[in-house]
């Protein structure tokens, strides 16, 4: 080991330190103050918001697929169907553009 080095926390402090550990989902403090004493900062990121994009954009394409398909099968397809399509389009683009909107003002 190259060197250690040993400090006495203050109960608050500890509580603070443990506190911070949990929300950015560390369990070891070791690694917690180290991160932060060489780094100064931890950034955690949910991505919960991409895997549900993701999962609607999946949806999306699906149907656009299916319409694809109909339309070279039969040679045409129910315009209500490419509306309702259509709007659900719209709605998960709006939807992308509303996240990365947020990303834009967190940057």
């Amino acid at each position: 080991m190259e060197g250690m080095l040993i400090y006495d926390f203050e109960k608050q402090e500890l509580n603070l330190i443990r506190e911070r550990m949990e929300q950015l989902g560390f369990s070891n403090m070791s690694a917690y103050i180290r991160k932060m004493a060489i780094d100064g900062y931890y950034i955690k990121v949910d991505f919960s918001e991409i895997h549900e994009l993701a999962r609607f954009m999946s949806i999306d394409s699906r149907n656009i697929n299916q319409i694809a398909k109909a339309a070279n099968t039969y040679g045409w397809v129910d315009e209500k169907i490419i509306a309702d399509m259509k709007t659900e389009h719209e709605k998960v683009l709006k939807t992308v553009k509303d996240y990365f909107d947020k990303l834009l003002e967190i940057m």
